[in-house]
């Protein structure tokens, strides 16, 4: 055995009993005597994400890929890192390498359908969760997630049958299989599901959250049998549940807010020059009515639709870490503003095979960052959309956020962060006066011919008549209003919460305040 092959072995033994120090030595001295060593390189990198040094294992598994790149450790080691990254696009690369080479493999299907629904390929998720049943992939989050795909293409009934069997497959999940059907929304929960789902409110094995999404499934069960203070109770006792296992960083968010209210807009902005594509951010409190008008625009020819993309927050983070969001923000130079609006774009047009002329992103969080758009693109167009309080309050308090929205699980958390969305939005329309078209979903829902050619209007969009009827489109919706897209408006949504009036009288009373409120700010 030469003595590369004896310090290998010496490094592999060492990794394999955790000592990854000692691993580290053996490794490099064999990258010594020879730079272009993929197995030492690639172990290397493996050492360094066993620490979480992911910069140096990513150095090491691209040298290790420039020698070889069809090693199976070393694409292993850069999945790991564009998964860190969250780079859906890159790791969808990888795992197709890898199951080019071991094309048996499951794990790698079912990863490769997971990243897919993040993408928005369904046909591709599909296909991946499909050839892990057909192989027995033995994981029920297949199932999962399959009912998932279906519910995002309007295929409620196949997608029911994939939740009931995933319940049946994971007896200490039956409060995400129930929750997953009752975020159906066109699915009727049967008497057996109502007194399944009432002994399993008593089986003290099940998690917290999976407790918590039984009672969020009680809530809908009991709503549709018109059971209001049993639907009241349970919602009450959901949120009781995440509150303690979710907590909302009050203040931490106030800060936030309280910061960008100093941000005054770039003296750079006059001297950019123009984006070869508009992108168009709808923004809102979620389950206001963001996902409509995104099927709406997205029906229309030269629009792309993406999904709630996370890129700004990202780039606010950045910057975050780099000195402080709001100072950095004001101080970034021509140069910085076109890379971030670079690299934007160049993660957006992921999404097409050829670059729209406009881009939707649809993150309702992004009212946060307005001022960071308006830096980047000050020639973004920005759709805010407005839903009665009241109606809003009550629909994201009986509504399971999978992550993120952690305000949601208690009334003072909801009534405080609409506050505080009412004031940054205040300051971002003071900043970009009449830059900012304001929805009112009601009036929407009630007069969707008019409205839809204002925010036409607004985006500089031709007149299209398929963006009146997008109801009929079949893309694939991603969000928990999928089913409520697919049909024409339905004065229904409004008044929702009237029925809970007697049970919460003073919640909604404190709702129906901010509401009169967020009237007068918006629409005078």
């Amino acid at each position: 055995m030469s003595i590369i092959d004896q310090y290998l072995s010496q490094a592999e033994s060492l990794f394999q009993s955790k000592n990854y120090s000692s691993a580290r030595m053996y490794a490099r001295k064999v990258v010594k005597r020879d730079d272009k060593h993929v197995g030492a390189l690639a172990l290397l990198g493996h050492i360094h994400l066993q620490q979480q040094q992911y910069a140096e294992a990513e150095r090491c598994f691209s040298s290790a890929a420039a020698v070889n790149p069809e090693v199976i450790s070393v694409l292993m080691g850069l999945l790991t890192i564009a998964e860190v990254k969250q780079d859906f696009f890159l790791s969808k690369t990888y795992l197709k390498q890898l199951i080019k080479l071991q094309s048996l493999v499951g794990r790698y299907r079912y990863k490769l359908g997971l990243v897919a629904t993040k993408v928005g390929d369904m046909a591709l998720a599909e296909q991946c969760f499909q050839w892990c049943l057909e192989h027995d992939y033995a994981e029920p989050e297949v199932q999962l997630n399959l009912g998932h795909i279906y519910k995002a293409k309007g295929e409620t009934e196949r997608a029911a049958d994939f939740y009931q069997q995933y319940i049946q497959l994971s007896p200490k999940q039956v409060g995400v299989g129930y929750w997953s059907l009752a975020d159906l929304k066109q699915y009727r929960f049967s008497a057996t599901d109502l007194g399944l789902l009432q002994d399993f409110t008593l089986d003290e094995s099940l998690s917290k959250q999976n407790q918590a999404l039984v009672y969020f499934a009680l809530c809908k069960a009991y709503e549709q049998t018109q059971q209001i203070d049993k639907a009241c109770e349970s919602m009450l006792l959901a949120n009781e549940i995440m509150a303690v296992h979710r907590p909302f960083k009050q203040p931490l968010f106030a800060q936030i807010v309280l910061s960008l209210l100093g941000h005054t807009p770039s003296p750079h902005i006059d001297s950019l020059p123009t984006s070869s594509q508009t992108p168009v951010f709808i923004v809102g409190m979620p389950r206001s009515g963001t996902t409509l008008v995104e099927q709406i625009l997205a029906c229309h020819t030269e629009v792309g639709a993406t999904d709630e993309l996370p890129f700004m927050e990202r780039f606010a983070l950045q910057m975050d870490m780099a000195g402080g969001y709001q100072s950095r923000l004001s101080q970034l130079s021509t140069n910085e503003i076109i890379q971030f609006r670079q690299r934007y774009l160049a993660e957006v047009n992921h999404y097409f095979t050829d670059s729209p002329t406009y881009v939707i992103d649809k993150n309702p969080n992004n009212f946060l960052h307005i001022g960071l758009i308006k830096t980047l693109f000050p020639h973004a167009k920005i759709i805010n959309v407005v839903r009665n309080t009241v109606d809003n309050g009550l629909s994201v308090f009986k509504q399971f956020f999978s992550f993120g929205h952690d305000y949601s699980y208690s009334f003072a958390g909801i009534n405080s962060y609409w506050q505080h969305y009412l004031d940054i939005m205040a300051h971002w329309d003071t900043l970009y006066p009449n830059e900012i078209l304001h929805v009112c979903f009601e009036q929407l829902v009630r007069e969707p011919e008019s409205q839809i050619q204002r925010m036409l209007d607004y985006c500089e969009l031709t007149t299209q008549p398929q963006c009146f009827t997008f109801y009929e489109s079949d893309r694939a919706v991603l969000t928990p209003s999928a089913s409520q897209v697919r049909q024409p408006m339905n004065p229904k949504a409004i008044g929702q919460a009237d029925k809970y009036q007697p049970f919460i009288t003073g919640e909604i009373a404190e709702l129906d305040a901010i509401a009169k409120k967020a009237s007068q700010q918006f629409f005078g």
